[in-house]
């Protein structure tokens, strides 16, 4: 468990083609199965990881809501809302904090630094260009996070567990308006990074029960992200976009697939509404 990995395509693997719902489902069951075995005392961890562009939340937030379904064997009131189709963006319901809820989903875009930190890095310029490379995000206080989810629930007392959003009007993180509670016994942490095998990083990975890479063809990825960040203003003109997008997320993308603490389940995104089951059980 937890090894450093180069994934690539000599590894054979024969995918079967399913729909988003039909993967969503299987891996809900999966989790649930896996939170049945595990003792009261300990909470279950989920990272869903993959480049840019591939779909991580469109996977993630439903995943949860799927996961409380089964739990709690009946629909969640407040599902997660897909905030553009096309690009593979979803973000939980606006009532997501149910009193009932065992399953909750965060994200990892939260920790990173807000841009007034950036601008106190040795090269300030370099930080907000190549912002979303691991080195813009507070990995302490990630890893400090996953650290309070792994301690025991009994006999500690019940306390919260805060932690960041990341608000894309303000382009910066800010606290979660509702805390993880002790019913939260299922943590689904979906981002960039969260399989992410180099210093630091791979502490964190390890302590995950279940590691989901969600992967896409680096072309479709690409155009994705270019109209993605186009759209929401993060370069005001489409040649610049592709020129970021080219010089910082196309090499985020390489170094998350290029190094990863071993998934246990690899899911190929093929387009808007299909993905490829490659491997995991």
């Amino acid at each position: 468990m937890g090894n450093l990995q180069k994934h690539s395509s000599s590894v054979k693997m024969q995918p079967t083609t399913s729909t988003m719902k039909e993967e969503t489902e299987r891996l809900a069951k999966k989790i649930v199965e896996a939170y049945k075995e595990i003792r009261p005392e300990r909470r279950l961890l989920v990272a869903v990881a993959g480049p840019p562009g591939s779909g991580k939340s469109t996977l993630a937030y439903p995943l949860a809501d799927k996961v409380n379904a089964l739990v709690l064997q009946h629909p969640v009131s407040h599902p997660a809302v897909v905030v553009d189709d096309q690009e593979r963006i979803a973000a939980a319901g606006q009532g997501a904090g149910e009193a009932d809820e065992v399953c909750v989903c965060v994200g990892l875009d939260g920790w990173h630094y807000p841009r007034e930190e950036l601008d106190t890095f040795e090269d300030p310029v370099d930080a907000h260009w190549r912002r979303g490379a691991a080195f813009t995000f507070n990995l302490p206080s990630y890893l400090t996070f996953i650290q309070q989810l792994r301690l025991p629930l009994i006999p500690c007392p019940p306390i919260g567990i805060p932690y960041p959003t990341f608000d894309h009007a303000l382009k910066d993180p800010r606290p979660s308006p509702t805390p993880i509670t002790p019913r939260h016994r299922i943590i689904i942490i979906e981002g960039l990074y969260t399989l992410l095998s180099k210093d630091g990083w791979r502490q964190c990975a390890e302590m995950m029960d279940l590691r989901i890479f969600v992967d896409v063809d680096p072309e479709e990825a690409r155009q994705r992200v270019i109209r993605r960040n186009f759209e929401a203003g993060i370069v005001d003109n489409l040649e610049k976009c592709a020129e970021r997008v080219d010089a910082v997320d196309m090499k985020n993308a390489d170094e998350v697939r290029r190094y990863m603490v071993t998934p246990t389940d690899v899911i190929m995104s093929v387009h808007e509404v299909a993905l490829e089951h490659v491997n995991g059980s």
